[in-house]
């Protein structure tokens, strides 16, 4: 099993995950772990610790919170630079399973590039959107094609998980891989990384450690952030059509 150069996985499994199930866990996490090294040219070790559990054991009979929503299999303990798997993700989600759990990994090798804490957690928009998928803009486009919305919304409307929840977010109806409001994180801060480089994100990052959010986006970018808005936004009709 290809395994990252500085990104190590320290597994943890649960009673009730099958042989199979936990190959098929590591295999993604060091997948996920392998192309964030390239992504987010990582080159001093971080360690990450990873709970794979079965569906029972995750659920642990909850009936309120993240761990009793449908469509929630991961759950993150960013402070402690662990995640947590429900096995079930691959039976349930097989399509996005590998992309859940490189969205939850990156969350944890960002905040380590960043090195601050209190800056990586800043900016909901930024945090969310950094660990974005890779195909945010067309499944962005699918869903407001399939919903029929004509409105693309304001990513800095986004703010707060409570925004998400606004524009109809529910992971109790779907995965959060397919809500409006995560899509357009994921879809404007893929287009900052693909033309701008991942380097300035960080940059980015660090800089809210001393201004906010908006303002650091103007020193890093030399471009207020509007006008990267109305950037994003000018090239995705060509998406919708």
């Amino acid at each position: 099993m290809n395994k990252p150069q500085y990104i190590n996985f320290v597994f943890e499994i649960s009673e009730g995950v099958l042989p199979e199930q936990e190959e098929q866990a590591k295999l993604s996490f060091n997948k996920a772990g392998i192309v964030l090294e390239a992504e987010w040219n990582v080159s001093t070790p971080i360690a990450i610790r990873v709970s794979i559990l079965s569906g029972k054991a995750f659920r642990e009979d909850a009936t309120s919170g993240p761990q009793s929503w449908k469509y929630c299999f991961l759950l993150r303990d960013q402070p402690d630079d662990k995640i947590y798997c429900n096995v079930d993700v691959f039976r349930v989600l097989p399509n996005d399973a590998e992309k859940i759990i490189k969205h939850e990994t990156a969350h944890i090798v960002v905040a380590h590039l960043v090195g601050n804490f209190s800056a990586y957690k800043n900016s909901f928009f930024l945090e969310e959107g950094t660990a974005g998928f890779d195909d945010a803009t067309n499944r962005l486009s699918e869903k407001l094609r399939k919903e029929n919305i004509r409105d693309i919304p304001d990513p800095l409307a986004i703010k707060t998980i409570g925004d998400i929840k606004t524009m109809g977010g529910d992971t109790n109806k779907e995965p959060f891989a397919d809500q409006l409001g995560y899509l357009v994180l994921f879809s404007f801060v893929g287009h900052l990384r693909k033309v701008y480089g991942e380097n300035k994100i960080i940059g980015l990052y660090k800089m809210m450690g001393v201004s906010n959010f908006e303002q650091a986006f103007t020193l890093i970018y030399k471009e207020p952030l509007s006008k990267m808005i109305a950037e994003w936004r000018k090239n995705l009709p060509q998406k919708l059509d």
